[in-house]
């Protein structure tokens, strides 16, 4: 068994500890590039939009249509190793039509975020989305079967939630994205009112109450929450309602599915019908999994065996081709705020102590502020900071830096220190105002409360969140890159181009760039001339703006020396026109050596190459 498997048991009270002396592997490698994921798939495979149900020991999980099958089911019984079943809604409800849905994958056929609930009146109902045929809105039906297994007959000719603006319905949208609550017997579906997918409507969730056999809704719709932030985008989805100690929490999705910027967030009221007070800091966003999730959402509430609750999620792989299945421990504080334990503590810059520093509001920040006007030599930021246990942490700290001087973009630092000693300098690649990136710091922590304090060392960045993890940081330090001054440069369009082409920039080094590299073979070729065999910096001059659903992305290339593998380089977002070195290191032999960068995933462009 995988330590990271092994250790996620333990958190989740699903495995003893195993003894001393027991043999495990090291933990896969992460899809990320940058070290060991903090988080791995529990189905590496197309299952959307999760739906756990455990009977009799049992734990079923259900999907959004995939290769065919249009709910998806397979089994496990610790919530890690999954069995593929049969799909267990083979027909469909005679109101459903066709449709096609490419961002969700090749094969989606809009059957969407299944649920499946036992009923108070016996047996199980499922209740699914799909293509209602009388307009192009998505719709709520239901399916009944005597087991969890199914499979599952359709209930009726008609849809059971459908305000599409057919059969006398007024027109919100469509439903998507059921899910169920029971309460003293009485069970209610949530509902999202699909108002994102036209003009003038906007995304609702509601509350009904639903008859014993969960096949009528017997009450009206009652609004919880409707979409009103920021960092929701256009989109609330994905209900899920838990009640602890008389505290309603409605956990639910927002933003864009299709990118990284997909994130969970959660309500709460002392009322199940409202009103739901929406939290400032979201649950679950892609850099508190340090990018080892994109889009984290579509997530479910699960018992563990031992009286837990642990959280289902899915989420993009490296790619962005499919959406895999998370699984994590879910704690609640004493006074009922949930957090995630695979996902990093955030603290928001903004709720610190400010000193000589300005609180900015801005929509695209971590709750919706970020603290900047860092510009005087103590001005500084400081959290108070909880650990579990003492030892290493890591700090990835969310700034944005836009600092130049008379040389043009520079770095910008900040001092650190621990509870009042000092933990070193970090350092802030330049990344546009605005273009919030992380950077991770290492420190170490004392259990219980620390005082974190980041004080400008040399020109400024803003700040906007500081997410705690244990361990050691994951990637690299940014430092200070070579001087050009001191290596030997190589302009990216006098080497051979393969599927790419070159473009004029006057910001760039010589004038030109090369641009396109967007096909599976797209590369640059540089001469670069050594005097002596052994060990060289390539110091790549780049731009990469690539982004997915408003999200920043990574781009990588893979590097080969001579025909040679010489690993993949990592291009941060810099946004385009912002040319950025990053370090690569290769061996080079003694006179010329061909050095190729061929794309691998999403896109930058290449000014230069620095070799020293």
């Amino acid at each position: 068994m995988p330590a990271w498997i092994g250790g996620l048991l333990l958190a989740l009270g699903l495995l003893v500890p195993v003894s001393a002396g027991t043999a495990q592997a090291a933990p896969p490698g992460a899809g990320s590039g940058h070290g060991p994921a903090t988080i791995e798939p529990v189905i590496d495979a197309n299952f959307p939009d999760p739906d756990v149900l455990l009977v009799d020991g049992v734990y079923h999980a259900y999907a959004t249509n995939s290769e065919g099958q249009n709910v998806q089911h397979r089994t496990s019984r610790d919530l890690v190793h999954w069995r593929p079943q049969a799909d267990v809604l083979p027909t469909l409800g005679d109101w459903v039509g066709e449709c096609s849905f490419a961002p969700g994958g090749a094969t989606d056929r809009c059957i969407w975020a299944p649920e499946v609930s036992a009923v108070p009146g016996g047996g199980y109902a499922l209740y699914y989305t799909a293509r209602d045929e009388l307009a192009p809105r998505q719709c709520i039906g239901v399916a009944l079967s005597a087991s969890p297994d199914g499979p599952f007959a359709p209930v009726g000719d008609q849809p059971l939630v459908c305000p599409d603006g057919t059969r006398g319905t007024t027109d919100l949208g469509g439903a998507i994205d059921a899910a169920t609550y029971t309460e003293d017997g009485q069970l209610y579906l949530l509902w999202k009112a699909d108002g994102n997918c036209c003009p003038g409507l906007t995304a609702i969730i509601f509350l009904q109450s639903l008859s014993a056999d969960g096949t009528t809704l017997t009450g009206p719709p009652q609004e919880l929450i409707r979409r009103d932030r920021p960092y929701e985008g256009n989109v609330v989805e994905a209900p899920t309602l838990v009640e602890r100690g008389g505290v309603y929490t409605l956990i639910y999705s927002a933003n864009d599915f299709g990118g990284g910027g997909y994130r969970t967030s959660y309500a709460t009221s002392s009322s199940l019908t409202g009103p739901y007070t929406k939290a400032t800091t979201e649950l679950m966003t892609t850099d508190r999994f340090r990018g080892d999730v994109r889009g984290p959402g579509g997530q479910d509430v699960v018992p563990t065996r031992r009286g837990g609750t642990a959280i289902v999620f899915h989420g993009w792989d490296p790619t962005y081709s499919y959406r895999a299945m998370y699984l994590s421990g879910l704690e609640w504080s004493a006074d009922g705020v949930p957090s995630v334990t695979a996902a990093g503590d955030r603290y928001q810059a903004e709720d610190g102590v400010v000193t000589h520093a300005t609180v900015v509001a801005d929509p695209t920040a971590s709750g919706g502020a970020g603290v900047g006007g860092m510009d005087l030599p103590d001005s500084s930021v400081t959290l108070q900071v909880t650990a579990d246990r003492s030892g290493p942490a890591t700090l990835a700290i969310r700034y944005a830096n836009g600092s130049t001087d008379a040389t043009g973009r520079v770095l910008a630092t900040d001092r650190v220190t621990v509870n009042g000693r000092d933990a070193g300098v970090v350092t802030f690649a330049h990344t546009t105002w605005g273009n919030w990136q992380l950077v991770e710091h290492g420190v170490r922590l004392q259990r219980g409360v620390n005082t974190v304090t980041l004080t400008r060392g040399t020109a400024s960045a803003e700040l906007d969140a500081v997410d705690v993890h244990p361990g050691r940081p994951t990637s690299p330090p940014i430092g200070p890159t070579t001087d050009p001054a001191d290596a030997t440069r190589y302009e990216a369009e006098d080497g051979e181009i393969t599927n790419a082409k070159i473009r004029e920039d006057a910001t760039a080094s010589g004038g030109a760039v090369v641009g396109g590299l967007d096909l599976a073979d797209s590369s640059v070729t540089v001469q670069v001339h050594a005097e002596r065999g052994g060990r060289a910096t390539l110091g790549i001059v780049h731009a990469n703006g690539s982004e997915r659903g408003g999200w920043p992305l990574e781009a990588t290339h893979t590097v080969t020396v001579n025909g040679r593998d010489a690993g993949v380089v990592t291009f941060a977002h810099t946004t385009w026109g912002n040319w950025t070195t990053v370090e690569h290191e290769v061996r080079l032999s003694r006179g010329w050596n061909a050095v190729t960068l061929t794309r691998a995933t999403f896109f930058a462009e290449i000014d230069a190459v620095d070799v020293s």
